[in-house]
């Protein structure tokens, strides 16, 4: 009993229940979404290409955006800044679906609204990483990213079936409207959560002092920038080759589809089981241990690089999802813990760009480098540029001394400023 009341601890707070709950809606319609647009595209012109460059609208948009989204997440209350981006997605959405099952739908305007839908998104995530702190004691922040992380693996494959469903049973419209209705929902949600107002400087905004006041928190800390730049150069390395490049090896090797379909469910059974593991798990060398599990993960590119048996590759994506989903856990309970409330938001927009800006180029350019120097070459380079960058990164003593358990008792240990008027 009292095991479980420790792993629902943050499930006590009413409004990080109403924040679980819209976050998990809009995750179900998040992995609902790509299956709809990818078949309407596909519908109406018949092109790869064009599907490739819906989905880099969304993704440019909300890169180039997100630094916005971070100063206005500081500057606002956050709780307000999420709604107004489920309700601009919910507009978006619903005219994306309501041209397509009209009939009237042309492809360039998906495109624009796949690019207003990525803005719309990057005011989200910003203030999303922000408002958690807001809604639990600081005793209890690991644990509500560890209950986030495992909503946004469940919904993950319940969000791609049901697209799936719907497109293919009633069309991509049909599909589109629903997320359109999940944006609405989290919006609904978010509207009942009651916070203390956060205390703001008296000095009228300037965006650009306030970008630099967000650079300044965001590289005061090495091991924030750092890692920040590791993983960036993972998801180019590393992770885009192996989810580019793996669907062709499993196409010609391991049995076609649904040899790939076994190795992205134990990618997401290892995900799963990584948020578990961050309800309770507070590695003593925080950095260390992260490092440590993304060593793993050059694991599943050798494998698929030497064509292993699927089940193997399998096993190896299981342990990749769980090394990135507990490190994901401890990672924004680090940085909630570490920066400032009042900078959160824009230091977590700075880590989530930096994060993503190297991906697209990732998936561009895995092809034809795959085609320079061979496909499982590709991969092996991968594998290797992980563990010898993990090395070299763990080097560095404020990564590899980082403890998140002092930063944690000296949070709990300082006093907690008295209640503001309600947000």
């Amino acid at each position: 009993m009292a095991l479980r009341r420790i792993q629902l601890g943050p499930l006590h707070e009413r409004n990080f229940r109403l924040l679980a709950s819209a976050r998990t809606i809009s995750f179900l319609g998040t992995n609902l979404a790509p299956i709809a647009v990818a078949f309407a595209v596909l519908d109406l012109t018949g092109s790869a290409t064009d599907t490739g460059i819906a989905f880099a609208c969304w993704t440019l948009a909300q890169v180039a955006t997100l630094l916005v989204g971070g100063v206005v997440a500081d500057r606002l209350p956050r709780r307000l800044v999420m709604v107004a981006s489920d309700s601009a997605n919910f507009c978006i959405r619903a005219l994306m679906g309501v041209l397509l099952v009209s009939g009237r739908a042309e492809v360039w305007e998906l495109f624009v609204l796949q690019a207003l839908g990525g803005a719309a998104t990057a005011f989200y995530s910003p203030a999303s990483s922000g408002l958690v702190p807001e809604t639990v004691p600081a005793g209890l922040l690991q644990q509500a990213n560890g209950v986030m992380s495992i909503a946004r693996y469940v919904a993950f494959p319940v969000g791609a079936a049901l697209g799936g469903a719907i497109v293919a049973t009633l069309g991509s419209g049909w599909a589109l409207l629903l997320d359109s209705g999940t944006y609405a929902t989290s919006a609904l949600l978010l509207l009942q959560i009651r916070l203390p107002a956060r205390a703001r400087t008296a000095a009228a905004p300037n965006f650009l002092r306030e970008l630099r006041d967000g650079w300044r928190a965001f590289t005061e800390q090495t091991w924030v920038w750092l890692l920040t730049l590791w993983i960036s150069l993972y998801f180019l390395i590393t992770y885009a080759p192996f989810f580019v490049l793996g669907p062709y090896i499993a196409k010609h090797h391991l049995g076609g589809a649904a040899g790939w379909a076994v190795v992205l469910t134990g990618e997401g059974i290892g995900s799963l089981l990584g948020g578990i593991a961050g309800l309770r798990i507070r590695p003593r060398r925080t950095m260390l241990t992260i490092g440590g599990l993304f060593v793993v993960t050059a694991l599943q590119s050798l494998l698929l690089a030497a064509h292993a048996p699927v089940a193997t590759i399998g096993i190896a994506a299981a342990l990749a999802g769980f090394a990135f989903s507990f490190g994901t856990v401890i990672w924004e309970t680090s940085l909630q813990h570490t920066i400032p409330p009042e900078k959160l938001a824009r230091v977590s927009a700075y880590n989530w760009m930096g994060a993503m800006a190297f991906l697209p180029a990732g998936y561009a350019i895995a092809g034809p480098v795959a085609d320079a120097i061979g496909t499982s070459e590709t991969l092996v380079l991968g594998a290797v540029w992980i563990v010898l960058s993990t090395a070299a990164v763990l080097m560095v003593r404020s990564v590899r001394d980082f403890r998140l358990r002092d930063v944690v008792v000296r949070a709990e240990t300082e006093p907690v400023p008295g209640p503001a008027a309600t947000a």
